[in-house]
């Protein structure tokens, strides 16, 4: 009975998943042989006008999954896999699958459907050597995913992540232990546009944004935009990262590290328009009772963009890019940090209560067009309570949560009577998106599961959440909501 609490309360609190150094972990309590695992399906639906313009105005999702971990004599194996598609109406702005990952982005205006499918699986082991002392493994996990729209401008987004972790796992004592990983990571995304039908080319047009919304704004084939470069034909990303992670666990405490240094570029065949470097730090320390738990995490990262200086020469009837060299046009710094504090109870209905604080800054730059320069501050915070309790055969969720935000602008400066000429920015859209930022938000959440007595391990779960922002004023709306329905089998 007790498992089934914590498989409930991870489904509320926890992605799936563990990292290498975890993985490596395993092996600390020296597990009985044996697997577990669980699998699931689930399908819902989102509404409302709280939202950012790149989110749909109303979806629908479908999805499965599976995730096990495999122990045997000395080794221990963990998997898992899914699959979500999301169809979404009324979608427009950035083409990205994750808009703002990337300094840069790619904004069309036409409100069409989307279509979009995601695919993850990982993978992992952790195998003892040396008399028990030494632990060998490490963690692979791989994403692919394409995201479609079929009315003009037109869209195909392909995107792919990769991240490899081996790991060394020292034992120093009785459920005690370090882990020590490499960590290489590999993220691609490309959009291939079109434009279909009897409109000419003048018709529609995009928005390649630089950073603060700043860039260039055109027909979405113009040669600023690199939606339809001659020679490249899309416009690609792709990022490596390489990095370390360090994690120490005894009895009642434990504590972790990950540093990342990676390197961005975007165009490709000669043509690289931007390259970005960057950085990202992760820690976290956690203190642990017997039935409480204390833990904080902070997370730091930062990149900088930079534009190339760069001519086609064509000799002989060759044409070739050179690149003169780069400017820098923005950079950006964002950081958090997040308090949780959670409790377990032995007795009654309630099983489980858990609080978490969450604070956030981000810092942007930009020096599109010398002599501007703009800059943008944002901090935000957090509180959110979740409640575990368990009725019989019912397992129920109760999550309330409430969000504020403040931003300031420097506003464009550095102009002079010489220069009068001011660089490009799509002023609407972003208002729209520090309203949505800044508003004060409340919102609520309840899951219900229920365990089916015929089947062991099988059970129903529904959700629903809901949003809502106040003083709204450019924004289609000030609420969200949610439903899911999902079912599940624990083995």
């Amino acid at each position: 009975m007790r498992a089934r609490y914590k498989a409930f309360i991870l489904s509320l609190l926890v992605p799936l998943g563990l990292s290498a150094q975890e993985i490596g972990l395993l092996r600390l309590d020296a597990p009985r042989e044996g697997a577990k695992g669980s699998a699931s399906l689930y399908g819902g639906f989102e509404e409302g006008g709280y939202k950012p313009a790149f989110q749909a105005s109303s979806l629908w999702k479908a999805g499965a999954g599976a995730q096990g971990v495999l122990h045997s004599f000395r080794t221990s194996w963990q998997g898992s896999f899914s699959f979500e598609q999301v169809n979404g109406k009324e979608m427009l702005t950035s083409m990205f699958l994750e808009p703002g990952y990337f300094p840069v982005d790619v904004l069309e205006f036409t409100p069409g459907d989307k279509t979009r499918q995601t695919y993850r699986m990982g993978g992992g082991f952790a195998t003892e050597l040396d008399g028990d002392f030494l632990v060998l493994g490490g963690k692979a996990s791989y994403s692919a995913s394409n995201y479609a729209k079929r009315k003009d401008i037109r869209h195909t987004t392909y995107g792919m992540s990769l991240r490899v972790e081996p790991t060394v796992t020292f034992k120093m004592y009785d459920k005690a232990g370090m882990s020590i990983a490499y960590i290489f990571r590999k993220r691609t995304e490309s959009i291939d546009a079109e434009q279909v039908g009897a409109a000419t080319d003048q018709s529609y047009y995009a928005f390649l944004d630089k950073g603060l919304r700043y860039g260039t704004y055109q027909v979405w084939d113009g040669d600023g935009l690199h939606l339809d470069e001659a020679g490249v034909g899309v416009f690609p990303v792709k990022e490596y990262a390489h990095g370390v992670g360090y994690i120490l666990e005894v009895p009642e405490f434990s504590s972790g590290i990950e540093a990342l240094w990676k390197r961005g570029y975007v165009g490709e065949k000669g043509y690289d328009w931007f390259r970005y470097p960057g950085s990202e730090l992760k820690l976290f320390m956690e203190r642990k009772w017997t039935r409480q738990n204390l833990r904080l995490e902070m997370m730091l990262q930062d990149d900088q963009l930079e534009e190339a200086v760069l001519d086609k020469v064509s000799a002989g009837g060759v044409t070739t890019p050179e690149v003169y060299g780069y400017n820098a046009v923005s950079d950006r710094i964002w950081g958090s940090v997040d308090l949780t504090y959670g409790v377990r109870f032995a007795q009654g209905h309630l099983k489980r209560l858990q609080a978490v604080l969450h604070g956030g800054f981000w810092t942007e730059k930009s020096y599109l067009m010398y002599p501007f320069t703009d800059r943008n501050d944002r901090y935000n915070a957090s509180a959110t309570l979740v409640a575990a309790f368990a009725f019989g055969r019912v397992d129920l969720g109760l999550r309330v949560n409430g969000g504020i935000g403040r931003w300031k602008e420097q506003g464009l400066q550095g102009g002079t009577d010489e220069v009068l000429t001011q660089p490009y920015r799509l002023q609407f859209d972003w208002d729209r998106k520090m309203e949505y930022f800044s508003t004060s938000k409340l919102g609520t959440g309840l899951t219900l599961a229920y365990h089916l007595k015929a089947v062991p391990g099988a059970s129903i779960q529904a959700e629903g959440t809901w949003l809502h922002g106040f003083g709204i004023v450019l924004l289609p709306g000030a609420d969200r909501w949610s439903t899911t329905l999902k079912i599940g089998y624990d083995f």
